[in-house]
């Protein structure tokens, strides 16, 4: 009864047994079963990308799922079905550029262009030291 007591005048106040209660519940409701209906929502939407191209490696294609389901993710309900499509569309085509871009040997031994390259500003680069 004493805690009760105590509970009943700090009615702002955070205890122990509030904190349990709101981490249950709020546990509760991330693992409801509602995330595997959105799961299948989003398998369903990726099965409407289409056949992968002839042209086109596995990694590439896999590639171009991963963006259109973060398209999807981002954008999905306020599309189209002709705006999906074309989404698709594009993000092959990109692709097929990004892999001839990566695919390009540089003659100086540098990587492709595709690759973000941080230098120190403080150190001297080999291009100035010449």
């Amino acid at each position: 009864m004493h805690i009760r007591d105590e509970e009943r005048r700090n009615d702002g106040a955070v205890t122990r047994r509030r904190f349990a209660g709101s981490l249950v519940a709020g546990l509760a409701g991330t693992l409801c079963p509602i995330a595997d209906g959105q799961t299948a929502k989003d398998g369903e939407a990726e099965a409407n990308i289409g056949l992968k191209p002839d042209d086109m490696s596995v990694a590439d294609w896999d590639e171009v799922r991963a963006r259109y389901s973060n398209v999807l993710r981002v954008y999905g309900q306020r599309l189209s079905l002709e705006e999906k499509r074309k989404t698709v569309e594009i993000l092959a085509t990109n692709q097929h550029m990004l892999a001839s871009i990566r695919s390009f040997v540089v003659q100086n031994g540098d990587v492709s262009a595709c690759t973000l390259r941080v230098y120190d500003a403080n150190q001297p680069s080999a291009d100035k030291q010449v």
